[in-house]
């Protein structure tokens, strides 16, 4: 392996490589203009279903048939994709336990 094959197609084509290189796009590109209006979540999606296509067409595996299969993978790579900024990035609400009363076990069993 060459220096210069750190993403190779083999690679993109596989989950965890389609699930790197859509966050590699969507990382770069989600602040260009016409992409900031439209919400991470699917613009995640779109580029998820396109790599997924593209990996496809490049391995001379695309059918029509397939591109039912390829929506619904493009959904698992976007929650996986954009599944760890959720938890990792978004603030998480944890509401203060309630104050649990304490009784006095000694004046019970009186």
């Amino acid at each position: 392996m060459e220096f210069n094959d750190f993403i190779t197609l083999d690679y993109m084509c596989t989950y965890m490589g389609t699930v790197v290189v859509t966050m590699l796009i969507v990382q770069f590109t989600k602040e260009l203009p016409g992409v900031k209006k439209i919400p991470t979540r699917y613009y995640t999606f779109l580029v998820a279903f396109f790599n997924i296509l593209i990996c496809n067409i490049l391995n001379e595996t695309f059918t029509i048939a397939k591109v039912y299969l390829m929506l619904i993978n493009a959904m698992l790579v976007t929650f996986t994709a954009t599944g760890g900024y959720d938890f990792s990035i978004k603030k998480v609400i944890i509401d203060e336990p309630e104050k649990i009363e304490t009784t006095d076990i000694n004046n019970d069993m009186k």
